[in-house]
């Protein structure tokens, strides 16, 4: 039996039953893999642009065609079916195509910041057991550097440009594909390495298309969506780029923040959705004031969000002045999900919807996913290590099954 309450708005609001039957709903909604995200805009817009990188622009068909060929090349360097696949790339076109079509024949992409440094670059690549890695040295030097320190070969990839790759590893396992999709591994992505080795979080197709579907529940295909956060976290791998394609949105790719060119992008290319930490906000007040511009312009800019860090309330208020927008301050970060919560004086969301997603969380994290519940320090559940996830998570008696 269904009951509803009003909250004190006078607002409708679904109970726990309610909120599960929506959460069935959502979660029979979401496709299989994350490459299937563009599969309806193939077929309904497929001339309407997918990614933007520089002054190349590939469409829904042509982004299609591309994971279609990059999917054959992967099986040619002898990727198989539960390998992890290593892509040390800044953002840029080559790095979707691979991960698109690493998912397409089931195998687990690892995005790899190629600034971090040698060492945690070394520990990802042997703690991943990569089966091979890919460099996309065209777009970073950095990329470039690594490459040329574990001796990868250089080729012309077709759709992809001029790649590093590195040498075959022969004695890595490929991990089971799991018959239950909702079980089956889409990335491994890895946290910092910066008070101890980098940790692998093992993240499925469901995971990442439920914390895509929550992220981008307002975003349209009429969207421009600037993509400066490194697709090797959480916030630009789930909440930008899949999010915004499953959307049908186009997605900016940038490989590097330049003030001046997020200023031009606003200006002159439509850019309707910008994320951000708090120093890329910093830095545009600062090139504002460097350039001498009264004010920077707001194009068709509908939304502004923030992540990452703490944000100052000083800058919040400077950057809501400047572009007359509320920036959105999402907080609660983990590999998981990308926020736990937005800043409550700038989100609509209902009780309803809040009911809804809060319940779709609880049963779409389920399987392999990792780091949402800790003890007292926010550890991950790492991959390739059974005893730190037997020990970290501590599921509430409400939420096991």
């Amino acid at each position: 039996m269904l009951s509803f309450a009003r909250n004190e708005g006078g607002e409708v609001s679904m109970n726990g039953t309610a909120a599960r039957l929506e959460a069935d709903k959502i979660l029979a909604e979401l496709p299989h893999r994350i490459s299937d995200v563009i599969k309806p805009f193939v077929r309904q817009s497929p001339d309407h642009p997918a990614l933007v990188q520089g002054n190349v622009t590939w469409t829904y068909a042509e982004l299609a065609g591309f994971i279609a060929d990059t999917a054959r090349i992967l099986e040619l360097y002898d990727i198989r079916p539960g390998d992890r696949v290593m892509i040390v790339s800044e953002n840029c076109l080559a790095l979707v195509a691979l991960i698109l079509a690493i998912s397409e024949i089931d195998a687990w992409s690892v995005v790899v910041n190629p600034r971090l440094s040698a060492r945690e670059v070394d520990l990802i690549r042997k703690h991943s057991g990569a089966r091979r890695v890919f460099y996309t040295i065209e777009v970073s030097e950095a990329a470039r550097q690594h490459a040329e320190r574990h001796d990868a070969d250089i080729g012309a990839l077709r759709g992809l440009g001029t790649l590093g790759v590195g040498q075959l590893n022969r004695e890595t396992v490929p991990e089971p594909v799991e018959v239950d999709r909702s079980r089956q591994v889409a990335a491994l992505l890895y946290t910092s390495g910066t008070t101890g080795n980098p940790k692998g979080v093992m993240l499925t197709h469901r995971n990442l298309l439920f914390s895509a579907r929550a992220a981008g529940s307002q975003r349209e295909p009429t969207d421009q969506v600037y993509c400066v956060l490194p697709i090797s976290h959480i916030v630009g791998f789930s909440a930008i780029l899949i999010a915004s394609l499953m959307a049908g949105a186009t997605v900016q790719l940038v490989p590097r923040f330049d003030p001046a060119a997020l200023v031009a992008a606003i200006a002159n290319d439509g850019i309707t959705l910008m994320f951000g930490v708090p120093a890329t906000y910093q830095r545009l007040l600062e090139y504002k004031a460097l350039a001498g511009i009264d004010r920077l312009p707001r194009g068709r800019l509908r939304r502004l969000a923030v992540a990452g860090a703490p944000l100052d309330l000083a800058l919040k208020s400077r950057i809501e002045a400047e572009f007359d927008l509320p920036l959105h301050n999402g907080y609660g970060i983990t590999n998981v999900r990308p926020a736990s919560r937005a800043s409550a004086a700038t989100r609509h969301v209902t009780m309803t919807q809040s009911a809804r997603w809060s319940e779709a969380l609880r049963r779409g994290l389920s399987g392999r996913t990792a780091a949402l519940w800790h003890r007292a320090r926010s550890a991950n559940c790492t991959s390739g290590d059974p005893m730190s996830c037997a020990a970290i998570i501590e599921p509430p008696s409400g939420l096991r099954r």
